[in-house]
This record gives structure tokens, sequence and C-alpha cells, in this order.
């Protein structure tokens, strides 16, 4: 039993310390109607052809506004094509 808590105690220093080794770049979070007033407004994106879940388009416009540079987006139209998840979305970008 002693071993093992040891054992523990000495991995958790590792670990915090691991973590702490990451990068600190913070992706851009999804922002309501209602939280963006203040924020200023950088760009609009549009992305066509979004193949996946709603979950999946969200991770593609975050990643979208991460490369442009925003901390938050707010997307503002969001419709399945004809096509089967296909989706179209646009989305304001806010620093």
């Amino acid at each position: 039993m002693e071993l093992t808590m040891k054992r523990s105690m000495t991995l958790s220093p590792f670990l915090l310390c691991a973590g702490m080794n990451t990068t600190f770049a913070q992706s851009a979070e999804f922002a309501s109607a209602d939280c963006v007033t203040g924020l200023n407004e950088i760009g609009l994106i549009s992305v066509n052809s979004i193949f996946g879940s709603q979950q999946d388009v969200e991770r593609v416009i975050a990643s979208k506004a991460d490369e442009q540079g925003a901390s938050w987006y707010r997307i503002i139209q969001m419709y399945e094509d004809q096509q089967p998840d296909n989706w179209r979305v646009k989305a304001i970008l806010y620093a």
C-alpha cells in the first residue's frame, strides 16, 4: 500500500508539469447574441458543404475562427442542404 502511495505522489507533480507545458492558445468560443454587445466584430465567414453533425459544423467554424484570430464567433445562419448531413453556415467573428 505504501509503495502505491509513493508512486502516486511522485507521478502527480509530473502530470501537473506536463499539463503546464501545453500551449496557452485558446480556441475561439461560441457567443450567443446577447453576449456580443461590446465585442469588436472582425469578420464574417461563410462555409458550404460541411459534412457531419451539428457538432462537426461547430468544430469547423471554431477552427476557421481560430485561423482568423477570433476569440469568439456567433453562428447567424446554419441550415442543412438538400443532401442529408451537408451544412451551410455563416458566422460573425469577434475579437
